[in-house]
Parts: C-alpha cells; structure tokens; sequence
C-alpha cells in the first residue's frame, strides 16, 4: 500500500480496557524520572496504563502497545525515515500529525542512502495533542545520555528505547521526558512509553495553565492511537 492509500484507512480505536485504565486517574506508579531505570527490569511497571501527579504538580503518563511482526530495526528505520517528509508523518496520525523537519546540523545523518547507526538529532514535528495544535522540538537521544543503562536493557531482553526531550514551540519551552521502550517478544516487540509531563517545565504560569489531568489524558489517548496505526502502517512502508 502507498502513503496515499494508507492515509485513507481507518484509525485504530482505543481498545475498551486501555481506554477505562486512562479513566482511572492516580493508577499509575510514580516512578521518578531518576529511577527510570526500574521500569526496564519490574514487569508490573511495564503493564501500568494511564497518567498520575506528582507533589510538585508535574505528571507521569503512561502507554503500552503491543507491536506484533515489528522489529527493532524497523523502528530504528521509521524514526530515520519520516522525518525526511511531511507526508511520512502525517500517515502515522493522519489529523493530528501536520509536518515535521529537522535541525540543518542533522543533515548528513537524515540524508544518507540507507538507514545509519542511531545519531542524536533535533526534529521539528508539529501535532494536535487534545485540541492544542503546537510547533514541538524533540531532542533525541542515546538512551545512555538519557540515564538508561545498557547492561539493565540487555539483562531484560530490550533491544531499543526512543526518548528524549520535549520543547513547545521550537524549543521556547521546555516541558517533558519520553522513553518509548520497546522489549523484544516472541512475535515482535512490547512497547512500554512514559511520558515525565513538566519535568522540565519551570514556569509557574505556564505549569498551572498546561499541568492538567486533561493534558495527560490527552496525551497517553495520543500516544495509544499514534502507536498502534504505526503497526498497522509500518510494515508496508518498511518493505
């Protein structure tokens, strides 16, 4: 199937349970950002679906989305591919993703014949999470930089971990942490998300405006959907 065609097809809904455990607000473990590390090695964390508040008003929202027949290398690959197009990234959330780019300094990396070793690299996506349609800067990372060890991720079986830091506007405001953690199966991969929603948000304004229940709702819904029509959409466009 082309881009066209697949832009066409119906979204994944939430699935009912998925959908009642977001309902249910403080059912998620507030795991520190600093114990991150945990989650990687506690089966019950990685089960754990929803959004909670920290003391300090800031969140933690979780997401989980089975990924049968879907390697590591195919997510390696998506997360060099699409950045390259707007139409790539408007077909793994067609109404909510708009366009994405990425930093000039990232060229050589996203410019290459054939999918290279993970760099780190600045994209520019621009998506409606809720009914805020908002410019993002999302800084990727080496998990190792983002504080993930790699001896606790080999020990329990998890090939890969997409996270990095997460700016409104293009980067005027610096506001989350995300780890989308994918542990390898027997069919395919597991994927484990969380999201340190104003972890790095320092304005009390701005904290008081945006750290909501609605916001974390949002966007553990965002990210169920987004996750799920990429395992419909990828292995046509990987092939």
């Amino acid at each position: 199937m082309t881009i066209n065609e697949l832009m066409k097809k119906s979204l994944p809904k939430i699935p009912p349970e998925i959908a009642v455990q977001i309902d249910k607000n403080n059912f998620i473990t507030l795991t520190e950002f600093e114990n991150k590390n945990e989650i990687l090695c506690n089966e019950n964390l990685q089960k754990e679906v929803g959004y909670s508040k920290f003391s300090d008003g800031s969140y933690i929202v979780s997401m989980v989305c089975p990924m049968p027949n879907i390697t590591a290398d195919m997510i390696k690959w998506w997360f060099w591919w699409h950045p390259q197009k707007s139409e790539r990234y408007r077909v793994w959330f067609p109404g909510e993703h708009h366009s994405v780019s990425y930093n000039k300094q990232n060229s050589a990396y996203f410019n290459q014949t054939v999918c290279p070793d993970f760099e780190p690299n600045i994209q520019y996506p621009t998506e409606r999470i809720g009914n805020i349609k908002m410019p993002l800067r999302i800084d990727f990372v080496t998990p190792e930089e983002f504080g993930f060890s790699p001896d606790v991720m080999k020990a329990n079986n998890i090939p890969l971990i997409v996270c990095g830091s997460v700016a409104a506007y293009k980067g005027l405001i610096w506001h989350t942490e995300m780890a989308h953690i994918f542990k390898q199966t027997e069919n395919g991969l597991f994927m484990i998300s969380r999201f340190w929603l104003g972890k790095t948000l320092k304005n009390p304004l701005l904290r008081k405006i945006i750290l909501t229940d609605e916001t974390a709702k949002s966007m553990a819904e965002h990210c169920c959907v987004e996750y799920r029509n990429l395992v419909e959409i990828l292995p046509y466009l990987y092939n």
